[in-house]
């Protein structure tokens, strides 16, 4: 793991080679601030100096102290700074992989589980990305450095130390593999909680008209008490960890403290050496204890950073995958040629044969049944999934030879369930153009039918939306999307079903501003509700994957057989509603 994530903090590899750098500073300022004491305790009681001829070595010891202090501030700020970038990195990445991936891509994945991940996941890196490392480097460097001044001075205290140093990861590694299975074990509950909660707060509604929301609270209640004993199982394994290395330092610093006394009551050993290896003894076991104690703070992080990686080094993208742009501001015409797509695990295509083309300016309504194509339709443009079979040409190139990014830039998307961001309606509007002016905001909320409504708000255009903000109605946020969609400047517009789920009132809204966009704008729309079709200059009606029917909307009505059995239902529904 250590050296993956060395592979991967590339940004932050100076942060980190500074910190190492200032490790080995402060080894040696340990030695010489133990040497340091011990020479001038050894002057005060055996050579009965007195403070004037102690004053330079005191300021020499305040000064190292000082020194040190400084040093070990520097050190963990690098550290800090190291975790910052490197968590920055991976977030973006991950952020990336997943927007890249589409709805495709991660249809596998519970949407809690991968918030945890991006959240919890990436923040759980920090004990390990500013401790647990560079205290891998003070374990190995500082250490070596005081047994090296420990040899020199008495080979015996220096002996004890070396075999002891030994022991010490021994033990580590043998709770660290405990530690790390129950660690393991806390975060898949921890995954497994977020997820459910996230589906049931989703779904919270739904389970309270059928009676099963206390039922679901149990369960809750039930995976936060095995994640609560998960975590104090770790808790146990951590405070073993650090009692078997308390007792194996303290035991350790009793056997050097006997060599010593034998040495010194041999003749064999200087006070000031005995001293100065007193002093370094819990220094030499103080970076080794931290060690311990920092890889069981950073063990969660780095059982998440697996599941980082897992998501990093999946399959790649389905989607364009060329580097091709069009001449910026060419109107752009798209054309489905015998495209076939079929779903991972499905023996029945999703598109099959679908032939179909539009032209700028032109609005194309999509209907047909469920399990039509419609939607599927939506993630090919989008470039979320590539055919299987024949080809989408955009000015006669083909879509997988564009610049993927290039290309989501051209289209602007509007959900059935648009999010409003955290901040103003202005803000929103111009999400997809940050630059817009006031009067090209509010030119496209008027054709998105959003602009009488947005003045009667507290504040008008800055009124703030978003959670806990000012309350809209579902058809005042789908206008205000639609507006954000005007606004970007797209070339193609992709409308998925835009006045499903509306009360009458907001559904003729919307329609009303569909049809302003019949005269002028192309438009992509999947639209369930036929009085949404209808406002469209073209319809084409899918069946099986395919165009089984296509012209105006006064032309479908005349000859076509699906599109008028699709009205006649639509109609009967209206009235028994």
């Amino acid at each position: 793991m250590v050296k993956r994530i060395l592979r991967e903090a590339v940004s932050g590899r100076t942060l980190l080679a500074a910190t190492i750098a200032l490790a080995i500073v402060g080894g040696l300022l340990v030695v010489a601030q133990a040497v340091t004491t011990a020479n001038i305790v050894a002057g005060a009681f055996l050579g009965g100096k007195g403070l004037a001829e102690l004053g330079r070595p005191l300021v020499a010891l305040g000064a190292i102290a000082v020194l040190r202090a400084g040093f070990t501030y520097l050190r963990q700020l690098a550290a800090d700074g190291f975790s910052a970038r490197v968590r920055e990195d991976l977030r973006s990445r991950l952020f990336a992989r997943v927007l890249a991936l589409g709805p495709v891509g991660v249809s596998g994945e519970r949407t809690g589980e991968l918030i945890a991940t991006s959240l919890d996941g990436v923040e759980g890196l920090d004990p390990y990305l500013a401790h647990y490392l560079p205290q891998t480097a003070l374990a190995a460097l500082i250490p070596l450095t005081v047994l090296v001044a420990v040899l020199l001075q008495n080979l015996l205290a220096g002996a004890i130390l070396a075999v002891t140093a030994g022991l010490l990861p021994y033990f580590m590694i043998l709770l660290g593999r405990a530690a790390e299975q129950r660690t393991k074990r806390q975060w898949r509950l921890l995954q497994m909680l977020s997820g459910h909660f996230l589906d049931v707060v989703r779904g919270m509604r739904t389970l309270q008209l059928f009676g099963r929301s206390r039922r679901q609270v149990e369960i809750i209640r039930q995976v936060s008490e095995a994640h609560r004993c998960a975590t104090l199982d770790t808790l146990k394994i951590a405070f073993l960890s650090a009692f078997a290395l308390e007792l194996l330092a303290s035991l350790s610093t009793g056997l050097v403290a006997v060599a010593i006394s034998f040495g010194l009551l041999g003749g064999t050993l200087h006070l000031a050496a005995g001293l100065a290896i007193l002093i370094l003894v819990p220094e030499f076991y103080l970076p080794l204890r931290g060690l311990g104690s920092d890889f069981h703070a950073g063990l969660a992080g780095a059982v998440a950073a697996e599941r980082i990686f897992d998501l990093l080094d999946g399959p790649a993208a389905a989607g364009a995958s060329g580097t091709r742009r069009l001449p910026q501001g060419t109107p752009l015409e798209i054309r489905l040629q015998h495209v076939t797509y079929s779903y991972p695990g499905s023996a029945k295509p999703a598109l099959a044969g679908l032939d179909l083309a539009w032209r700028p300016g032109e609005t194309l309504a999509v209907v047909g049944p469920s399990g039509a194509g419609k939607s599927t339709l939506l993630r090919l443009l989008l470039g979320f999934a590539v055919p299987d079979g024949g080809e989408i040409l955009v000015d006669g190139v083909p879509l997988r030879s564009l610049d993927l990014d290039w290309w989501r830039r051209q289209i602007a998307y509007v959900p059935q369930q648009p999010t409003l961001f955290e901040g103003s309606v202005a803000d929103n509007i111009a999400l997809g153009r940050p630059g817009a002016s006031r009067q090209e905001i509010e030119s496209a909320a008027r054709v998105a039918r959003a602009h009488d409504f947005i003045l009667g708000l507290p504040e008008g255009y800055q009124t703030q939306v978003g959670d806990g903000q000012t309350a809209l109605s579902q058809g005042e946020r789908q206008r205000i999307a639609l507006a954000r969609a005007l606004c970007s400047g797209a070339s193609l517009l992709l409308l998925d079903e835009p006045t499903a789920s509306l009360d009458a009132e907001s559904d003729a809204a919307v329609s009303a501003a569909i049809a302003d966009l019949a005269r002028g704008y192309r438009a992509v729309i999947v639209a369930h509700r036929l009085s949404t079709a209808e406002r469209a200059s073209r319809i084409a009606v899918l069946a099986a994957g395919s165009v089984a029917e296509e012209g105006t909307p006064e032309e479908l009505r005349r000859h076509g057989v699906i599109y008028r059995s699709l009205l006649r239902s639509y109609y009967a529904l209206a009235e028994v509603r």
